[in-house]
């Protein structure tokens, strides 16, 4: 084959590859590197842009400039002469895209951050149902934006293992839907509690790339129907039992003395 017919092919996979790959930069540009923060905790942005003149950085969150954000007044400070930006005592509505560029300028392009907060789940420890009863578990998720919550159940009480993801272990019985605070099946909900419905449950609120996520749990006890039904039970049978008592009591108490009493009568008439 000619040197030319080679060299075409060649030219043309340069050229895919040359358009490409700016373009797939590009795109990682205008989303941002996703950082995850810790609520409560301090957020901290460098921003690397070249600034040789030293024109004034300018700093933004969801495309408004950071002054006009009411949720940070008081929170931030600018350091290295605007260069870092700081967020003291961070919440979780802190989370969204932050950008810095210099001043009425378009190059170099603005440097981009998407803000997450790392998440964490909350339930009680310890969680009491009726057989037969309604169960709902409300698994809080600390970190926002909230992502799906995913919930396991075991059917041991110990902290050990991560159990079965709940819908294969309770099938069409269990509902997931979204929460109060508004994370996506982060309620649980079972319409009629069974005595083998009993064990460990936990839920975790998954982030892609994070690592393993925090698990919390809760250990659900489930009480027999008639549970409440002993305690009036027993205190019956003592009440009967002690009544029984005193009646056997009286009566051999009475029986003595009409005794008495017909001795009594008998000496008088013989008299």
């Amino acid at each position: 084959m000619p040197r030319s017919s080679l060299w075409m092919p060649l030219a043309l996979a340069y050229l895919f590859l040359a358009t490409a790959l700016p373009a797939n930069a590009q795109s990682e540009e205008s989303e941002g590197k996703e950082t995850l923060f810790d609520v409560r905790s301090n957020i901290t942005l460098n921003c690397a842009l070249a600034n040789p003149d030293g024109v004034p950085y300018v700093w933004t969150k969801n495309d408004t400039n950071i002054e006009q954000v009411s949720d940070l007044k008081g929170r931030y400070q600018m350091e290295r002469g605007g260069a870092e930006l700081v967020v003291q005592h961070s919440v979780e509505d802190d989370f969204g895209n932050y950008t810095c560029a210099l001043s009425g300028r378009a190059d170099p392009p603005p440097q981009r951050w998407t803000l997450r907060g790392r998440t964490f789940a909350k339930l009680p420890a310890n969680s009491n149902v009726v057989e037969g009863q309604k169960l709902k578990l409300q698994c809080k998720v600390v970190g926002k934006p909230y992502p799906r919550v995913v919930w396991t159940v075991s059917n041991s009480t110990e902290e050990e293992g991560e159990g079965v993801e709940v819908r294969l272990a309770l099938g069409d019985r269990v509902t997931l839907r979204r929460s109060e605070q508004g994370a996506e099946d982060g309620e649980l909900v079972l319409e009629t509690v069974q005595r083998s419905d009993a064990g460990r449950y936990a839920c975790a609120a998954p982030l892609p790339g994070a690592g393993a996520p925090h698990r919390a749990a809760t250990t659900l006890h489930v009480k027999d129907m008639y549970a409440a039904l002993w305690p009036f039970l027993g205190i019956c049978f003592e009440v009967f039992v002690l009544c029984t008592i005193i009646l056997v009591y009286e009566k051999r108490r009475t029986k003595p003395d009409l005794d008495d009493s017909d001795t009594d009568n008998h000496d008088q008439k013989k008299s």
